[in-house]
């Protein structure tokens, strides 16, 4: 039994944490442009964090679940709904047979993530379950999803026992992923081997700049707008790897972040990296909101990748034991 596209989004695909290790041959990571909702999706459903998840731009599918299912939704608020019934995110629940779960309105954020107990049925590719649009191989088919496609379950674990005939059933539990999602004006970053090639006030320019995400922003990297950086004379180097969180400079004085989907190497100057731990934050900006970034060291970087998995951890220990505690009351295996 599947889950199936009643109606296609605009960019649905799977993805996990992405295809490292192949970079040097030319092949691009991928991955979740969100990881840690990512992570926090398969979590509220006891998966481990390498399982396959469902991820949706807005406007997002509608899917029909053949069959009883344990799920979850986090990241963006999509304003989630089964039929007629209103589901929050970063909470799991069950879906009964036959129900439609469906996204009707943007409250905040930029991509969602649901999961699905025991992750769906499809094959790795190079070890990752990520879509690579690109080589158009790996997740389903190599692309984004369209309708009438069909996404294998492969849990089969009868939850009447908790449904009791209704169409879906809320835990009492969330996650308080908010608080991993940073301060737009604050995005912490550590300045990159070109940043000497600006001068003082393009250095200063930089930072106290707001970008604004632009519409032709994709998975590959964010386009953002300012007022143009410009160095005191043409800046020109040797093309290098590159990076989730890579900035750099265009020709035109603009930036670009880029983002999961990027380019294996880049031949425009770096001026810095954004933190991995801030890279969900970044993700989550819409077109046309703001952004800022902020200098910061190494260490800070480390401390602040620490807590987040810190946090991930504590969030799995609770989500562990809050599902068994219900499941054994109902002697579900």
């Amino acid at each position: 039994m599947s889950v199936v596209v009643i109606k296609p989004g605009i960019a649905d695909s799977i993805q996990d944490n992405g295809r490292y290790g192949w970079q040097h041959v030319g092949i691009n990571p991928d991955g979740a442009m969100d990881k840690t909702a990512a992570a926090v999706a398969n979590i509220l459903v006891n998966n481990t964090l390498d399982c396959p998840v469902l991820e949706m731009s807005f406007p997002s599918p509608v899917l029909l679940f053949q069959q009883q299912a344990l799920v979850a939704v986090s990241g963006a608020n999509f304003t989630a709904w089964v039929n007629d019934i209103p589901v929050p995110v970063n909470t799991p629940f069950i879906i009964q047979k036959n129900c439609v779960l469906q996204f009707k309105q943007v409250k905040r954020g930029a991509w969602c993530y649901l999961s699905v107990k025991k992750g769906f049925g499809i094959p790795t590719w190079m070890g990752s379950y990520s879509t690579n649009t690109i080589a158009g191989t790996g997740g389903f088919k190599g692309r984004f999803l369209k309708k009438q496609d069909e996404l294998p379950l492969v849990d089969t674990t009868d939850y009447s026992p908790v449904l009791e005939n209704k169409d879906v059933y809320v835990f009492h539990v969330q996650a308080d992923a908010l608080q991993w999602y940073l301060n737009t004006n604050a995005i912490p970053a550590i300045l990159s081997k070109d940043w000497h090639l600006l001068n003082k006030e393009a250095q200063k320019q930089f930072q106290d700049n707001e970008f604004q995400v632009q519409p032709n922003s994709n998975r590959m990297g964010y386009y953002l707008q300012s007022n143009a950086i410009k160095p005191d004379h043409p800046v020109t180097v040797v093309s290098t790897a590159v990076t989730n969180g890579t900035i750099q400079l265009l020709p035109n004085g603009q930036c670009i972040v880029l983002m999961s989907g990027h380019q294996t190497t880049g031949g425009y100057p770096i001026l810095a990296t954004v933190c991995s731990a801030a890279l969900s934050t970044l993700a989550q900006v819409r077109p046309h909101e703001y952004v800022k970034f902020t200098p910061v060291t190494l260490r800070y970087a480390h401390e602040l990748m620490q807590q987040q998995q810190q946090y991930l951890q504590q969030l799995q220990y609770a989500a562990i034991a809050k599902l068994n505690e219900l499941f054994s009351a109902y002697a579900i295996h």
